[in-house]
């Protein structure tokens, strides 16, 4: 799967949003931004500057990277005096706000000209007369810190700044004021500089001035702010936060505050302190991420600005695990993948998927082989963890196929890999690990049924694929027995290990490939169905055998998606066609046919709501990889294929550069399963949602090529 490839910063690469009309600033109100650190931290907002989720604020950084994240310094208020000292003297308030009885503080919104996204998020504000202020909001890779810079032209004047601090964890709100959030130590007054170090319950967040200007002590609390998106999910959504005091920057010349996590650094009290010197972070290189190498047959700008932004994308889930924030800036740390931002942490079964498209389609090997030392290393009986806990209280292990999709990332870098033998070495006896416990039986209820080489999971009260949503006891998807795509992952998977053993290792591979031909042969009678035209969705286990449930789903496309397809060509060309004309849509794949009387078209309203649709006609981007790939499979990757696969994603390329999307530069969770008005919902930043699109791109266009060839 390794493809060539050269050096691409994430600088070459930015959207730009034009504020200029009252529909353009309506629109604002709701598109997001996100910046990451390579450590689980991030930034994010909306363009307008109005949090409208728990999660949006200028630092939120992980105390056991990349889990325990702590929303820090959520805001400023900013009030700008223009033409200071003369006649014209005027101040322009730029905080932005809402609060729960509806009062809204606009920050400024009406001069709002433009918002631009790349490796900074940049506003630019109109104040008349040719003045102009430009805010940078940057944040430090792996230095746990946020930059935000000031630079006035056009005129003088000056900026106070209020930090607001939230100091929480960033999935929790603080509903009134808490004496845990306090003051450890103040450098202020007139001059250059000043700081304020705020503690919380157990962590601390330092605030500085890199500039002309002072800090000045008034610490006092702002009550009942408001987050719309939270309040329409059913959540808790109102919470108070901490405001130490003021920043007086002059713009005379750019000026800039640095908030961090941490403090004075030692165990002296405040009166030793100041905080220590952040340059060496500030100075601190932007990563050097990769863009393949593109066939040169005349590929229009605008696909090539689409890779550009999904490799910008890709590499903001890719992080470091290490249990201090001090090993995760130290190079040897292993490497994981977020899932989301902003709430999911590291997933195994997300990550495994993830990788090829994210890592192995880039050159990132050894960052790649990082990701699956990393899992290796927390396994359990057999299994790789499901997730790691976002407190950073060690794996879970409830998944069937994460394993088995590990077997797979192996066998695609071994496949790209330079060194074949070396990672066969580590990564093979993980997954013939793997498969003995499988075939032994682990947790769960995981194991093979030695009467059909199948594969079964779980029971009623489970959600072990990657249709998991449960609430209060209630499994809206329910797939124990034997799921397709856990018997396509299977089948894939012996085959793959058979081939990499064929030439050391005869026997094992003999016997891998003897259970590989049972699994197939029992896919071929056992879940084809003739009037469906398709694939079962699972076997169901009953009082006298297992029954077929006739769903139509899109897990069945694993069954021609991966390298090694059970079916014969006509059915797979058949199966690949009818998900094609009842699952797709432009924004992902349906998880259930419209036809289904339990099909839900909208993601939309309470939790409880979303996770009844989540995997019952919910459109996801990330299967239009498997589905795009299955089609090109099926037809030896003709390029007739190749045009119909391209269509299939074509959609997505053009949200992903598209200067009005809800979420700049990065793709959506889910969206809506009717294609009317199909509108997003979910995690506004979803790995495997850019991995796949881009791995599937990558794979057209080397096909394209091979054929022109």
């Amino acid at each position: 799967m390794g493809i060539l490839a050269d050096e691409l910063t994430c600088r070459s690469t930015s959207l730009r949003v034009e504020v200029r009309t009252d529909a353009q600033r309506k629109r604002v109100l709701d598109q997001e931004w996100l910046l990451t650190d390579g450590a689980g931290g991030y930034a994010m907002g909306t363009v307008s500057g109005l949090p409208s989720r728990r999660y949006h604020g200028l630092l939120v950084s992980a105390l056991c990277p990349p889990t325990r994240r702590m929303l820090l310094l959520h805001s400023l208020g900013e009030i700008v005096t223009l033409d200071p000292g003369t006649r014209e003297e005027r101040q322009v308030d730029l905080t932005a706000l809402r609060f729960a009885d509806g009062t809204t503080l606009s920050g400024g919104a009406d001069r709002l000209v433009s918002f631009e996204l790349g490796e900074d998020a940049v506003w630019t504000f109109d104040f008349g007369g040719g003045i102009q202020l430009r805010r940078t909001v940057h944040l430090v890779r792996l230095g746990f810190s946020v930059e935000v810079r000031y630079a006035l032209s056009g005129g003088t004047g000056r900026v106070v700044c209020r930090p607001l601090l939230a100091m929480r964890d960033h999935h929790a709100l603080r509903p009134r004021p808490d004496e845990t959030v306090r003051i450890a130590g103040v450098v202020g007054g007139a001059g250059v500089g000043g700081a304020v170090c705020v503690g919380g319950d157990g962590f601390e967040a330092t605030i500085e001035s890199i500039s002309p200007g002072g800090f000045h002590l008034d610490p006092h609390w702002w009550r009942d702010v408001s987050y719309t998106t939270e309040r329409d999910r059913g959540y808790d959504s109102v919470e108070a936060l901490f405001s130490p005091g003021r920043f007086d920057l002059d713009l005379g010349e750019p000026a800039m505050l640095v908030a961090r996590l941490g403090g004075h650094g030692g165990s002296g009290d405040a009166g030793q302190w100041p905080p220590g010197d952040s340059e060496g972070n500030r100075d601190r290189p932007a990563r050097a991420v990769v863009r393949p190498a593109l066939p040169e047959r005349g590929r229009d700008e605008a696909e090539d600005s689409a890779v550009a932004l999904l490799v910008r994308a890709a590499d903001q889930f890719v992080v470091r695990r290490a249990p201090t924030p001090e090993a995760a800036a130290d190079p040897g740390a292993g490497s994981s993948i977020i899932a989301g931002y902003p709430w999911f942490a590291d997933w195994g079964r997300d990550s495994m998927i993830a990788l090829p498209g994210l890592l192995i389609a880039l050159g990132r090997l050894d960052e790649a082989a990082s990701v699956l030392r990393t899992f290796a290393a927390a396994r359990r009986d057999g299994l790789i963890p499901n997730r790691f806990d976002d407190e950073g209280c060690g794996p879970e292990f409830n998944t069937v196929d994460a394993s088995l999709w590990f077997i797979q990332a192996v066998a695609a870098l071994v496949s790209a890999s330079d060194h074949p033998a070396a990672v066969m070495d580590e990564f093979v006896p993980v997954c013939l690990e793997i498969v003995s416990a499988y075939s032994s039986g682990t947790r769960f209820g995981i194991a093979l049924d030695h009467a059909d080489g199948l594969i079964r999971a779980g029971d009623a009260g489970t959600q072990l694929t990657w249709m998991d949503a449960q609430r209060d006891g209630v499994v809206f998807t329910p797939r124990f027995g034997k799921p397709v795509e856990i018997q396509a992952l299977w089948h894939s998977g012996l085959r793959s290990l058979a081939m990499l053993l064929s030439r050391c290792n005869s026997g094992a591979a003999r016997h891998l490939t003897q259970l590989a031909e049972r699994c197939a042969e029992s896919i071929r009678d056992r879940f084809w169905s003739e009037a469906m035209g398709c694939a079962y969705d699972r076997l169901e286990p009953v009082a006298d055998g297992d029954r077929p449930i006739d769903e139509l789903r899109p897990n069945q496309l694993f069954l021609v998606s991966l390298e090694h397809c059970p079916l014969e060509q006509d059915r797979a060309r058949r199966l690949v066609r009818r998900c094609h004309e009842r699952l797709w849509t432009p924004r992902g794949v349906r998880t259930l046919d419209p036809a289904d009387h339990a099909y839900r078209g909208r993601f939309a309203g309470p939790i409880r709501d979303l996770d009844a649709a989540y995997h019952n006609g919910t459109a996801w981007p990330w299967l239009l990889g498997p589905m795009a790939e299955a089609w090109l499979r099926a037809h030896d990757f003709e390029p007739e294929a190749c045009c119909r696969a391209r269509a299939m994603i074509e959609p997505m390329l053009g949200l992903i550069r598209d200067p009005n999307a809800s979420s700049l530069g990065q793709l959506y969770e889910v969206y809506d399963g009717d294609m009317e008005n199909q509108h997003a919902g979910g995690c506004p930043a979803q790995a495997w949602s850019i991995s796949e699109i881009l791995r599937v791109l990558l794979m057209i266009r080397r096909a394209e090529s091979m054929s022109v060839r």
